[in-house]
């Protein structure tokens, strides 16, 4: 535990402690890595008073025996000539795939790594809930467990397409909702991969799928209606669209061919629906 709080300490200062504890001592050895070394030479008006009391160092004869603590590696480094470094003009980052800006990468480096490690391979399921099959259906009554996981996977799509509300929103006291809304989790290697936020509307229209086309006639038979569909990045184009629809037909006792899509329907959401009913779909 006092390593644990010399590591920290250390830390602030920019110092690596290696250190090893034995009966009745702890024995540590600051390391300054050379590039920290070299701001404090370049920028001595930065670090007043620093001295390298390290490099070069020597144990007097009458020293107690210290042991070894790691660090080795620097004789591996001693008489090197340092790397040198150039400005150059680079474009400035944009907006990562997932929907994190790169250049606030830096601020909080952690909040876009696990954004980006869920969008990119599913969300991870929690440990703390039991997942018996492939795919879960979520609804406005199921345990808020269930609801917040929901909401997490709804995230990724929205910063994915900069959405200004996530899909799924049912977050306080369960309750039934008249349109039945409600969310399917496809799991894969414990990571859910696949997200399609549904509910059921009466109000539709036939569409050809045609750039440009006009829709049909309204048609009043209820159907379920996809409000969102999204798949993790490195499961994409593996058919898991496919099967979430499928799962929604299935679940409301229809064919795949009686979805409805909520417009505007996205390119990659007509490849979908084209694939499924290439002679055209109900649009609401």
């Amino acid at each position: 535990m006092f390593l644990k709080f010399l590591r920290a300490k250390a830390t602030t200062y920019g110092l690596r402690l290696n250190g090893r504890a034995t009966a009745g001592s702890v024995w540590v050895r600051p390391t300054l890595s050379t590039a920290q070394k070299q701001i404090r030479e370049m920028f001595p008006e930065q670090y007043p008073g620093w001295v390298d009391r390290w490099t070069g160092y020597i144990e007097s004869e009458d020293a107690p025996f210290r042991p070894w603590v790691g660090g080795s590696d620097e004789d591996l480094s001693r008489g090197a000539i340092p790397v040198q470094f150039q400005q150059l003009e680079t474009e400035n980052g944009g907006e990562c795939p997932c929907g994190m800006r790169l250049q606030d990468v830096g601020d909080d480096d952690n909040v876009h790594r696990v954004h980006h490690a869920n969008w990119a391979l599913g969300v991870r399921v929690p440990k703390s809930l039991d997942w018996w099959g492939d795919l879960v259906v979520v609804t406005t009554q199921s345990p808020i467990s269930w609801r917040k996981l929901a909401y997490q996977v709804a995230r990724m799509p929205q910063r994915e397409d900069n959405y200004d509300f996530p899909s799924w929103s049912h977050m306080g006291e369960p309750e039934a909702t008249s349109d039945s809304y409600r969310a399917y989790l496809l799991k894969v290697d414990e990571r859910i991969v696949g997200y399609v936020a549904a509910h059921d509307t009466n109000e539709h229209r036939r569409w050809d799928l045609a750039d440009g086309s006009k829709y049909g006639v309204e048609d009043a038979t209820l159907r379920p209606r996809i409000i969102l569909i999204w798949v993790a990045d490195a499961y994409r184009h593996r058919g898991i669209g496919t099967t979430l629809v499928q799962a929604l037909a299935t679940n409301f006792g229809c064919e795949v061919a009686d979805v409805s899509w909520s417009t505007p329907v996205s390119a990659a959401g007509r490849r979908l629906a084209r694939r499924l009913s290439p002679d055209g779909i109900w649009v609401s």
